[in-house]
């Protein structure tokens, strides 16, 4: 595997289209193959297809103000073959709100010669020692 500013370039331009609510642009990037995943930070947030996925983008999007602001961010991207992926720690910044640190995987494959999300998976991190109940190595 090789890292890849394609697929770093990628998952910046749908930050960039969820910042300013571009439900169209997001369209155009998924992949409208069957496996494709959705998980959001919400327990409920599991989604799959792009129907389900493009039709909850899209009212999230106007349920939250328009908009999904995404704030730093510094993807770390990679592919191999037909295959692309990228981990990032950014944050929503949503106005006059303090900043929320996530963390972002996005899966993407190259579907006849374009690049496609097959998979998002977004999470807000919790210590161990409230989930588990103990301090583990970090």
């Amino acid at each position: 595997m090789q890292q890849s500013n394609e697929i770093r370039e990628l998952t910046l331009a749908l930050y960039r289209a969820m910042s300013s609510g571009d439900a169209d642009a997001i369209n155009r990037m998924l992949s409208r193959e069957p496996g494709l995943t959705t998980i959001g930070t919400d327990p409920k947030e599991w989604w799959t297809g792009y129907e389900t996925t493009a039709q909850v983008f899209a009212a999230q999007m106007r349920e939250a103000g328009g908009a999904f602001p995404i704030a730093g961010g510094d993807p770390q991207a990679w592919s191999e073959g037909t295959v692309g992926w990228a981990a990032d720690r950014a944050a929503f910044a949503f106005p006059g709100s303090t900043p929320i640190p996530f963390r972002l995987t996005t899966v993407w494959r190259r579907e006849r010669g374009e690049w496609k999300l097959v998979q998002f998976h977004s999470s807000i991190g919790i210590a161990n020692e409230e989930t588990v109940g103990k301090e583990l190595t970090v």
